[in-house]
């Protein structure tokens, strides 16, 4: 298993080498969940958020939290878990009109729209998802987000002890069709690399808390 901590060299071509910088994120409690999580803000408005268990698994395979907070004229963002736009779980997520938030499960190969991606499965968590009169805001707990890939390609997985490289990405432009989960979209006009120290996004009683906020 190749874990988010690799040397320079081994896992950079993936974006997953550690890297000797402070974290971009910071910790953040949230007043609709009740959710710590390591949050980044890019220089455009858009935040990104990711909330753990605090009692990790010898596997690293544990559910996760993600959430997406944007002004309303991005019209997708997009989240990688592994830290590039190919060959790791992305969310993506838009709004759909003044009330809905929709959630897309995808993987990219390549610079075309990412297709399906059954492995992760998302829940959107009510109680932190909603529109307002500036921005729109996203709340989903995930399995298969934590780890991914088989045995004939390998599987990586996400090591909270270190800091850990993940990617966002979004667009001015909406996407194709809104109220379709499986939209095509065009290509972002703005990406990064935020370095995470999710050892601040840590929760007692993740799976009790997540479980109340999907009801």
């Amino acid at each position: 298993m190749q874990l988010l901590r690799g040397a320079a060299g081994v896992t950079a071509f993936l974006g997953l080498a550690k890297r000797q910088f402070e974290p971009d994120s910071h910790p953040y409690v949230d007043s609709d969940t009740g959710l710590t999580f390591a949050s980044y803000s890019s220089d455009r408005g858009v935040t990104y958020r990711v909330a753990i268990p605090d009692t990790i698994p010898a596997d690293n395979v544990f559910d996760t939290v993600l959430q997406i907070v944007a002004p309303h004229e991005v019209g997708w963002a997009g989240f990688a878990w592994g830290g590039t736009m190919t060959y790791n779980p992305l969310a993506i997520a838009w709004a759909n009109g003044t009330s809905n938030v929709v959630l897309s499960s995808r993987i990219a190969y390549g610079y075309y729209t990412p297709p399906e991606y059954p492995n992760a499965q998302y829940t959107v968590l009510k109680k932190g998802t909603h529109i307002n009169a500036t921005h729109w805001q996203l709340t989903a707990s995930c399995k298969g987000c934590s780890s991914w890939g088989d045995e004939e390609i390998g599987v990586t997985a996400i090591d909270p002890q270190y800091d850990a490289t993940m990617a966002f990405a979004f667009s001015n432009n909406p996407v194709d069709t809104p109220e379709s989960v499986d939209s095509s979209f065009g290509i972002h006009d703005s990406l990064g690399h935020p370095i995470f120290d999710l050892k601040t996004g840590q929760n007692a009683d993740f799976a009790a808390k997540v479980e109340q906020l999907a009801e």
